[in-house]
Formats: structure tokens, C-alpha cells, sequence
């Protein structure tokens, strides 16, 4: 098994479940964390999810080329803004946790933020590793 595999372990399960999260708002949270941590393998496995489940192409360019999320709908607008300011800046604005909290309830709130670490964890994991697409993938992410 590769060390990738061997963290998919059942607490993975747990937090990505679409019993906390609708599996569209999952998908934001993993590519805005992929992204923002330049996670290529990350991206690259979970952009085709995420346009299968319905993220909008438009709000999948304004993760992957880090747009203005204005104009995208509030739900899909906070988590982008929630997952950047807490990567760039290792904290959120107060005004961004209070909309996030209106918007989500408290308890999705803190699954959006679990499912965020966890992704943040498996980026870690997988640069440390070395983890690369398959070499017939297309890599989807541009990289700096």
C-alpha cells in the first residue's frame, strides 16, 4: 500500500461524508484547499468529482485561477473566502465567520473546517511522498 492508501482510513470516511457536508459544498472545500495549498494531485483527482456533482464550471475557475468570488452564490462564495483567508493569512476575518456561521449553522460550519484540515493533512502527506498523477493523467491545475 502506498502511504496515500493507508491514511484513507475509516475516520476519512467520516468526516467526507455527505451526511455533513452536501457533497457539492464538499468538493468546494477540497478544491479550495487544493488549491490553495497547490495540491496537484489533490486537484487533479477531485475537479472531474466536483463538476460531476454539479460545481459549476464558472465556480471552478474562480478556485483554480483564484477570481473575484463575487457574483457566485453565498454558500459557494464563503467557503472560497474561508479556505483563503484561513491558508493565506492562518486566520478568518471576523466579518467572513460570522456570514460562514449565519449562512452554515454552527455545526457545518465546524465540518467545513474539519474537511479542510483533513485536506490540508493529506496535501502534506501527499508532497511529502511525492505522490504524482498517473502519467497518463492531464495534470488540471496550473501551478506557480
Amino acid at each position: 500500500k502506498t502511504a496515500y492508501e493507508i491514511y484513507q482510513c475509516d475516520w476519512s470516511s467520516d468526516v467526507c461524508s455527505s451526511d455533513l457536508i452536501p457533497d457539492e459544498l464538499r468538493e468546494l472545500v477540497i478544491l479550495s484547499t487544493a488549491r490553495e495549498l497547490n495540491n496537484q494531485f489533490e486537484w487533479t483527482a477531485h475537479e472531474p468529482i466536483a463538476l460531476k456533482l454539479g460545481v459549476p464550471q464558472k465556480t471552478v475557475d474562480v478556485i483554480k485561477y483564484r477570481y473575484s468570488t463575487i457574483g457566485l452564490p453565498e454558500k459557494q462564495d464563503l467557503i472560497i473566502r474561508l479556505t483563503r483567508e484561513v491558508f493565506r493569512n492562518r486566520k478568518v476575518q471576523s466579518d467572513t465567520f460570522a456570514r460562514a456561521r449565519k449562512a452554515f449553522g454552527e455545526k457545518e460550519l465546524v465540518n467545513i473546517v474539519a474537511l479542510a484540515g483533513y485536506y490540508s493533512s493529506t496535501a502534506v502527506l501527499l508532497d511529502v511522498f511525492d505522490m504524482q498523477i498517473e502519467p497518463d493523467q492531464k495534470p488540471l491545475l496550473p501551478l506557480p
